[in-house]
């Protein structure tokens, strides 16, 4: 069975269309406005039906409207959706802006050519969206707030409890033994030292504008005496060369930096980490060269097998891919770790 253009009956059909379809000739006059465009701009057909499109655009776009249809009109181009370069806004009678996605099309009748626009109001689809990004948003600092109180609690109060029980038997230790009182007064101030280290780093991630004032160098020697106060890993810190690093940059390579420490002290089993950084200015062809590479002397793992999501690689490579760096994971069972990032080059 087939139809003919008579018998399937457009306009019947675009009236049960909850989108707006409106016609228009060349002069932009408006020919067809169906019940989907009533309930959207708030216009009766009637009302509408010869006048120019004109009255259903802010008046600021009506100017790059017109210019656009004209490309359009002018183009080998059959159908296209509209807002490609810009939002789409249109404006309701009484007034109101709303943003709208829309497609327009060309149809030749006769000798005259025809312009239709779908059209929808995604007012609420933007609510809904602006909604879910602000939850998301919550979530994550809720999130970033459970970690800094876990961190808190594991490290800087364990920490400061082992500095108050040291504190109180040290004198009695040091009438008995003055060499053990030494070595127990030494791990105090060891210990003292990480609990300020690990404070300075949570006091960090509270103000994210502090991140961006200090130096990559600085905040990377305060990680690592933070790892090390955290999980008794020494890392050693090579600074190699100066180079003022944009905000994002030094940002995306601290956080890889304090991920693969992360790794270290929790997973590795390592006695030992190394963070090297290595900056070089740029020469007038190329951007600054940075690498910053993190190696342990843990027991490492078969990267063949291991899932991104274990080791936080996945995290690692948007990070890195977000400044345009290379990032390089080396590991072998009972050989280690050595993440390695290079931006510029």
């Amino acid at each position: 069975m087939t139809l003919s253009s008579a018998e399937l009956n457009l306009t019947d059909l675009f009236d049960v269309i909850v989108d707006a379809v409106i016609a228009f000739d060349e002069q932009q006059r408006i020919l067809f406005f169906n019940k989907g465009a009533e309930a959207i701009f708030g216009y009766a057909a009637r009302e509408v039906l010869g006048q120019p499109l004109d009255i259903l655009l802010p008046e600021r776009f009506v100017a790059i409207h017109r210019r656009h249809f004209d490309e359009f009109a002018a183009s080998a181009v059959a159908s296209r959706a509209m807002g490609e370069r810009k939002p789409i806004y249109a404006r309701h009678k009484e007034g109101r802006e709303f943003p709208a996605e829309a497609a327009i099309a060309k149809l030749n009748r006769g000798d005259e050519r025809l312009f239709v626009v779908i059209m929808r109001d995604i007012t609420q689809r933007q609510q809904m969206e602006s909604e879910l990004r602000t939850r998301a948003q919550q979530i994550a600092v809720a999130a970033e707030r459970s970690r800094l109180a876990r961190d808190l609690h594991d490290a800087v109060t364990q920490t400061l409890f082992s500095v108050s029980v040291i504190a109180d038997v040290l004198p009695r230790i040091w009438e008995r033994n003055p060499e053990e009182g030494r070595r127990r007064l030494n791990e105090l101030r060891q210990l003292s030292r990480g609990a300020l280290a690990e404070m300075r780093t949570l006091l960090l991630e509270l103000r994210p504008s502090a991140l961006m004032e200090a130096n990559l160098s600085d905040l990377l020697r305060q990680l690592a005496a933070s790892i090390n106060s955290r999980s008794g890993v020494e890392v050693d810190v090579q600074i190699e060369g100066e180079v003022e690093l944009s905000p994002d940059v030094k940002i995306s390579l601290y956080r890889i930096a304090q991920e693969a420490l992360n790794n270290v002290a929790k997973h590795s089993n390592a006695a030992q980490a190394q963070i090297t950084l290595s900056m070089r200015p740029s020469d007038g062809t190329s951007r600054e060269q940075v690498r910053l590479v993190i190696t342990d002397n843990g027991c490492g793992f078969d990267t063949t097998v291991s899932k991104p999501t274990h080791i936080g690689l996945d995290i690692m490579q948007e990070r890195a891919a977000a400044i345009g760096a290379r990032l390089t994971i080396r590991s072998a069972v009972g050989a280690g770790t050595t993440v390695q990032v290079e931006t510029g080059g």
